[in-house]
């Protein structure tokens, strides 16, 4: 059985902050039971998901975010609070959102314009950046919407100085493997 190979354009997070949330994911363990935890690793900002890739795309793609890239000057973006996705009594993402910023707005847009070019199909939900961090609620009873304010106390701000074209990796931990790292000017 072969198992389908899956890539995503995403900010990554600077390690400091993977390492705070790492602590602070623990603590939320502890009243938010959610079946699956995202390592640490793992967490970033995805731009834009890209499902399976042939090599000419894959290519063909790393010129244009190299060029997406260049054109897009580093900048900062500020962690907001908790939120979910889903039926709000059993959801199936637990995320971290991120506070409105036109410069991420852009960036997102000029990856999807340079997926598009290659010639991908990609979601056209709207985009609402966050850092997923569980997902699969498993209860008991429905999530406790209340301690969601509580609990949102990382108010973090970082650069975003690169994007990352991953790998998805379903059989181990951490999932995303980084095949391209792009420098923001």
């Amino acid at each position: 059985m072969t198992t389908q190979t899956h890539y995503f354009v995403a900010v990554p997070l600077p390690q400091p902050l993977k390492e705070a949330f790492h602590l602070y994911i623990k603590e939320l363990k502890s009243h938010f039971p959610f079946t699956r935890w995202v390592h640490p690793e793992d967490l970033h900002i995805t731009l834009a998901f890209l499902g399976d890739l042939e090599e000419g795309q894959k290519e063909k793609l790393t010129a244009f975010l190299s060029e997406t890239a260049a054109n897009h000057q580093h900048f900062s973006v500020t962690l907001s609070e908790l939120g979910t996705f889903g039926n709000p009594q059993s959801p199936r993402i637990f995320w971290y959102g991120i506070e409105k910023s036109m410069e991420l707005n852009q960036l997102r847009k000029s990856v999807y314009d340079a997926c598009e070019v290659v010639g991908l199909q990609l979601d056209s939900r709207p985009f609402h950046p966050h850092i997923t961090i569980a997902r699969k609620w498993k209860g008991p009873g429905s999530i406790n919407h209340d301690l969601i304010p509580v609990h949102s106390s990382q108010k973090e701000t970082f650069n975003v100085n690169t994007i990352i074209l991953y790998e998805t990796h379903l059989n181990r931990l951490p999932k995303y493997e980084e095949k391209e790292i792009f420098s923001l000017v």
